[in-house]
């Protein structure tokens, strides 16, 4: 199964405990896991254990223009610049869409 988890809240909030419960236990079952994070989310792109999601299995994607006007300039090297354009035209290519808002 291909799953899509769009987030789009600081990574801070509770959701980091569960997205990343979730990310692990999709990518241990063989699943397919792309992260895409836009508006608050690109600060994940900040906090040194989400690199945690990509050594997973999981692809992680953020939305440039989204880390463009929060201020986020160093971008780790285990997350795909992308735009929330992007993500719109793949969505159909995924089983299941999950949001954290």
């Amino acid at each position: 199964m291909k799953v899509l988890i769009l987030v789009t809240s600081v990574p801070y909030a509770k959701d980091y405990t569960t997205i990343r419960n979730l990310t692990k236990a999709l990518t241990e079952k063989g699943h397919e896991v792309v992260l895409f994070l836009s508006g608050n989310g690109v600060y994940y792109l900040l906090r040194p254990d989400a690199e945690e999601l990509h050594l997973f299995g999981a692809k992680v994607m953020f939305c440039a223009h989204s880390a463009n006007q929060r201020g986020v300039k160093e971008i780790p090297n285990w997350a795909e610049s992308s735009s929330t354009y992007s993500m719109s035209q793949m969505m159909k290519d995924f089983d299941k869409v999950l949001a954290f808002n």
